[in-house]
């Protein structure tokens, strides 16, 4: 029976590859391994040397290898036991840690500005809420209700405007509040001069266009016009990003109203554009905040170097809050327009829904925080899920084909999950591979293919190629 043990041991000048004794104490022979590593030694206080397992407390010098479960070919670290000795103790006072804790958001107290700032908020949702109530309930006529959407729309911003220019002591988030007034009022304003301007009963524009795209039309063409001036009255990184969310809204908004779409064609496009704006989410989010801060930067002008430090850390934390929520927000659009393509009677829709869960899946792997990966992932696999579940007959998958095959997957994903997780974390911690992004980057593409044949295209080219 081999009594040796071959391990690795690694110091801060060189590596070892030997064989020590198994059972013998790691302090018989850790003087030598030190000598070989070339370990600096001090005078004054000479160090305690044992070996280690990367990441872990060093073994006891009086133990063996065996003893410690180390196997044949381990890789060890020449540790120094008494390195941290002298170190000072950290002491925590009970009452301190819970007054830290209490400062969260959850406990913060109920002062007079808190009130004031509730109040305000409170009162912007009781305007819109009064406005959209009073018109569904045929209360006040659409014109009137366009002209006090409008107005709302247009003095709440330019009070923030007026607040932030005067320096007056309005409170950010208020300030920024009374902006984004603009959205949902202005937006409604113009839906509801659309609807007055064009009645059921009236005769359209003629073409595609009809009343109900020329209303979704006007609502986002109207949101859009709200980020716009939002952008404008409180200039930050919420307001540039819900300028560009109304942006891409809008422009795919008008696009479907004028080609005269349905349920199944207005999702593929959300689902194509949510998937274009997340594969391009973190240069979105560092853009943003780039183009924020440097601006405010301007208007402020140099400060201490101090501060320009502090503007790094709130700018890396802005960054990554803006790329969590901006995540979020697409994958919800991205999962509900994917749930309304698998139940589609259209073949195109089912296709294109489990070609972009598939490449929502895909692309999860790629990212870096939990709370980016998980969204991605849920909502990829909320559109296969519903792809055997719903829309497995248009595929041709009939009975129980379709119900067993999501069930097989589901034992897969369990199945994988608890065997790596009894193996440790060793297997866990691998390399992050390219193939899948590229791979969720081709079926991206596949299903730009997919949503156009939503619209017919390739009916029509077969049409014109059988014609000729």
């Amino acid at each position: 029976m081999d009594e040796h043990c071959r391990i690795t041991v690694v110091g801060e000048r060189r590596q070892v590859d030997l064989a020590v004794p198994a059972d013998a104490p790691i302090t018989t022979y850790v003087e030598s391994l030190v000598q070989m590593c070339g370990q600096p030694q001090a005078d004054v206080m000479p160090a305690a040397w044992s070996l280690a397992v990367a990441a872990q407390e060093p073994i006891a010098p009086e133990r063996s290898l065996v003893q410690a479960g180390v196997v044949d070919g381990q890789v060890l670290y020449l540790r120094d036991m008494t390195a941290h000795e002298f170190d000072e103790p950290v002491v925590h006072d009970v009452a301190e840690r819970v007054a830290e804790v209490a400062e969260g958001m959850l406990e913060r107290g109920w002062t007079a500005r808190t009130r004031v700032v509730t109040v305000a908020a409170a009162g912007m949702c009781w305007l819109l809420a009064v406005l959209v109530v009073s018109l569904l309930c045929g209360r006040i006529s659409h014109r009137v209700v366009g002209d006090l959407t409008v107005t709302a729309g247009l003095v709440l911003p330019a009070l923030a405007w007026v607040a932030s220019e005067r320096r007056w002591p309005l409170p950010w988030r208020l300030r920024e509040a009374f902006a984004f007034a603009a959205v949902p009022l202005l937006a409604l304003g113009a839906r509801v001069t659309a609807v007055a301007e064009w009645s059921p009963g009236a005769e359209g524009p003629g073409g595609a266009l009809t009343r109900g795209g020329f209303t979704l039309g006007a609502l986002a063409v109207g949101a859009l016009l709200g980020a716009l001036i939002a952008y404008v009255a409180a200039f930050g990184v919420v307001t540039c990003t819900v300028l560009i969310a109304a942006a891409a809204a809008a422009g795919a908004g008008t696009l479907l109203a004028l080609a005269g779409a349905d349920g199944t064609q207005a999702a593929a496009v959300a689902a194509v554009c949510a998937f274009l704006l997340l594969t391009f989410s973190a240069q979105t989010a560092s853009g943003v905040v780039g183009h924020v801060f440097r601006r405010q930067a301007a208007r402020r002008g140099a400060g201490p170097e101090d501060e320009g430090e502090d503007r790094v850390a709130v700018a890396v934390a802005a960054a990554r809050t803006l790329l969590v929520a901006w995540t979020w927000f697409l994958t919800a659009v991205a999962a509900a327009a994917l749930v309304g393509l698998a139940a589609s009677p259209s073949r195109y829709g089912v296709g294109l829904a489990a070609c972009l869960g598939v490449a929502l899946l895909l692309r999860a792997g790629g990212g870096r925080l939990a709370a980016e990966v998980v969204p991605v992932g849920a909502s990829g696999a909320a559109g296969l899920c519903m792809v055997l579940v719903l829309g497995a007959g248009r595929l041709g998958w009939t009975g129980w084909t379709a119900p067993g095959a999501a069930c097989l997957v589901a034992a897969g994903l369990l199945a994988y999950g608890f065997r790596n997780l009894m193996r440790g974390a060793g297997p866990l911690e691998r390399a992050r591979r390219g193939w899948p992004t590229s791979a969720a980057s081709l079926l991206g593409a596949g299903g730009i293919a997919l949503a156009v044949a939503t619209f017919g295209v390739f009916g029509s080219i077969l049409d014109v190629g059988q014609g000729l």
